[in-house]
């Protein structure tokens, strides 16, 4: 069936959804739920009268078959193609990758891994440091506080003084929690 303006369609049908989506948005990468919303939340191009949510529109008119099946992959793809826990594991520890951000941001990761393995393999998941053996590496985190030395010396100074400690978080953009833990010690008592 050729439409020639898809804006125009006002109720959609299963198959022609799954149709549009599998020849529009497929082949610029839209393969998961995850992606479908977030290319929808982009503001990239949609019908003007395209569900929302597919899932729960024909949910609702129970026709829906799941993601896979509206994406134009098999509903058996992911049990078949994905490697099993074993396999992958011993390709990361072979492919070096040392935690979860380097194996999330593995530009020219196999198609046959993942992208969640702590989710695809829930079953018999242990954990990252298992997952990717002796490899693992915890990655660096800087740590960002919103306050300064010299904010805190402030804030101990104006509590000092009597001042309420929710003026002080609204004056330095921190909870009232904080100001009570720079007050009683628990944080910055260095300062």
């Amino acid at each position: 069936m050729k439409i020639d303006s898809y804006d125009n369609v006002l109720r959609w049908s299963y198959k022609l959804a799954k149709d549009w989506v599998q020849e529009n948005l497929v082949p610029k990468g839209v393969n998961s739920s995850r992606k479908f919303d977030t290319y929808k939340r982009s503001g990239e191009y949609l019908p003007k009268n395209f569900p929302r949510k597919p899932d729960e529109y024909f949910k609702k008119k129970e026709v829906w078959k799941g993601w896979p099946d509206f994406l134009g992959k098999p509903a058996e793809f992911s049990d078949k193609f994905y490697l099993k826990y074993n396999e992958a594991s011993s390709l990361c520890q072979k492919m070096g990758i040392k935690n979860s951000i380097e194996y999330r941001t593995w530009t020219n990761r196999p198609a046959n891994l993942p992208a969640r393995p702590d989710q695809f393999y829930k079953s018999v998941w242990s954990g990252w440091q298992n997952f990717l053996g002796k490899n693992y590496d915890i990655p660096d985190r800087k740590v960002v506080s919103k306050l300064k030395p010299a904010d805190v010396r402030i804030i101990k100074h104006q509590l000092d003084l009597g001042v309420p400690g929710a003026v002080l978080a609204r004056t330095f953009g921190v909870s009232e929690m904080q100001i009570s833990r720079i007050k009683n010690g628990e944080n910055w008592s260095k300062v």
